[in-house]
């Protein structure tokens, strides 16, 4: 009998990075219909709310209609929750800090939570977490926060948050990915001690293990795109989804100063050997070609790899499922008539599974 392979598929729940876009039409309307095809595969997701977006929100429903997208999120939180999945702690630090000038946002540069002061790291995570146990309180009974996923995958360093999440409950850390570089953020995951595996991190050094059973990180998978995949991918991106020109009806009047800022600049890089593109399993505006692809890869990859218990996670964001839910909904229709030895689990569950021993991270 084939070992199934779970499948950790989790969603950064959130508008963009630099502030714009409104909850209505990058969370709770993307969310619904997500939903919908989640609901028809019988897969189940783990949901990381953005709730520093939202704090801001609610430190300033004064202005604009920001109680109604506060409300919005709300809402999509309860939804989630109605419907059975897994709702956790995600937070971008760029909000704190930023300002209202002329009616509209400005947000920082500072997308690595562990840029922030020790004190504006316990703050903003505690509040958040008061915040995400209010909303969800009338399912009070089920709610178990044990998760976090970082914004712009930054957790360095982790000193400040290593105690915060010990504090907090929180188990399972997700947001490294194996040789990742992002000058601007500070963020350096060359050298993390497992490319694909949990393991129990130090807290002096999130990159390396630590036999105090503490805090687990999860990778990000691993995949790629050839020559081929890459010339295809660019050719889409850079010109037809051009000649379609969607009008985003939530994006308008952008600052200057935002749509210049790319605190992210750098993260990608191109290699010339048969993998150019190396990069993490994702579900973001890609195609049908483009996420079957990657995926068996990384499959394939897990498959091969000599660890008892075989796990992959797939990163999601509703706030780009625009023009290719149809491609979603058909790539979900393909793990399910291809693969029969793989199995979705949510962040509550492998952390039960951790606890009952069946999952056991790296820590020595």
């Amino acid at each position: 009998m084939n070992q199934k392979i779970k499948i950790l598929l989790e969603d950064d729940n959130e508008i963009k990075g630099n502030g714009s876009g409104h909850p209505l039409y990058r969370q709770y309307l993307p969310t619904k219909r997500y939903l919908e095809i989640l609901k028809k595969h019988e897969i189940k997701s783990t949901f990381y709310v953005d709730m520093a977006h939202y704090l801001f929100l609610i430190n300033n429903e004064s202005i604009k209609d920001f109680k109604f997208q506060a409300n919005t999120i709300e809402e999509t939180i309860k939804m989630l929750a109605d419907n059975g999945m897994d709702v956790q702690i995600h937070l971008h630090s760029q909000w704190i800090g930023a300002e209202i000038k002329d009616n509209e946002i400005y947000v920082t540069d500072k997308w690595n939570i562990g840029q922030l002061s020790p004190e504006e790291q316990r703050k903003l995570f505690e509040n958040s977490y008061d915040a995400l146990v209010k909303i969800l309180s009338y399912k009070l009974e089920k709610l178990i926060l044990n998760s976090y996923k970082a914004g712009s995958w930054g957790l360095q360093p982790f000193e400040t948050l290593y105690d915060v999440f010990i504090k907090h409950g929180v188990k399972l850390v997700m947001g490294p990915i194996q040789n990742l570089k992002i000058s601007k953020l500070s963020v350096d995951y060359t050298g993390l001690h497992s490319n694909y595996f949990p393991y129990y991190a130090s807290k002096e050094d999130i990159r390396k293990i630590d036999d105090k059973k503490n805090i687990v990180v999860l990778p990000m998978t691993p995949t790629y795109l050839n020559w081929l995949d890459f010339l295809r991918y660019m050719f889409e991106i850079k010109f037809l989804n051009k000649l379609k020109k969607t009008n985003n009806l939530d994006i308008s009047n952008l600052p200057k100063e935002m749509k210049i800022l790319k605190p992210l600049e750098g993260k990608d890089r191109l290699s010339f050997g048969l993998k150019p593109f190396k990069t993490h399993l994702k579900i973001n505006a890609q195609r049908f070609w483009y996420l079957k692809n990657t995926f068996e890869r990384s499959y394939k990859f897990i498959k091969r790899s000599n660890s008892d218990y075989k796990l992959m996670v797939i990163e999601t964001h509703t706030k780009d499922f625009i023009d290719n839910i149809n491609d979603i909904d058909k790539f979900f229709e393909y793990l399910k008539n291809e693969y029969n030895d793989i199995e979705f689990v949510t962040s509550t569950d492998l952390v039960r599974e951790i606890e009952l021993n069946k999952l056991k991270p790296i820590n020595d």
